[in-house]
């Protein structure tokens, strides 16, 4: 029987001086077969080795794209990736057939500075984290994974606690360890 792997795909253009991320990371260092492949440490010019990249996608079977919320949207790295690597073919189809991602499982790991109150009907973003990564979800959905929703740490702007980083970071890793499905 093949052995489950798991790509965390992080794109945070400071993830030093990120503590969320870099909680959830610290906390998945060492978990077996994992690969951790930092976007914006390995491609701080944005020009992306499409092949390495859809060879990264080819080996592993669950992809966890690990990304800071910016004005309710993916990071620039993250969407030139998505432009340059999700291409015809490879990732998607218009026939029906298979593309190289069918049946691989995805989901977002995604940190928002503001509140979770905040992404609400009644809330200053006017409507759920969620609503806000449709383009994300559909994009990965239309590429044939089996989308499994987000795994939001939310108020990063509200200066967390220590414990309430560490509750999320092992949370998190747990998830990952397990390739288990993350509950919104």
């Amino acid at each position: 029987m093949a052995t489950h792997r798991t790509l965390v795909v992080v794109a945070h253009p400071n993830l030093g001086s990120s503590r969320a991320n870099a909680s959830r990371l610290a906390e998945i260092e060492g978990v077996g077969n994992v690969t951790v492949h930092d976007l914006y440490q390995v491609y701080p010019d944005f020009r992306i080795d499409v092949e390495r990249e859809q060879q990264l996608l080819r080996d592993h079977d669950t992809v966890i794209l690990q990304f800071p919320l910016y004005w309710y949207n993916v990071t620039p790295l993250l969407k030139a990736w998505f432009d340059a690597v999700l291409t015809y073919g490879f990732a998607f189809t218009f026939d029906g057939s298979p593309s190289a991602l069918r049946g691989k499982t995805a989901w977002l790991a995604v940190s928002a500075g503001s509140t979770l109150d905040t992404y609400s009907a009644e809330g200053l973003a006017r409507r759920a984290l969620e609503e806000y990564l449709a383009p994300v979800s559909q994009t990965l959905q239309f590429c044939q994974f089996d989308y499994q929703g987000v795994h939001p740490v939310y108020g990063m702007m509200f200066d967390p606690t220590d414990e309430d980083l560490v509750l999320d970071a092992q949370e998190f890793s747990k998830l990952v360890a397990g390739s288990a499905v993350p509950v919104a």
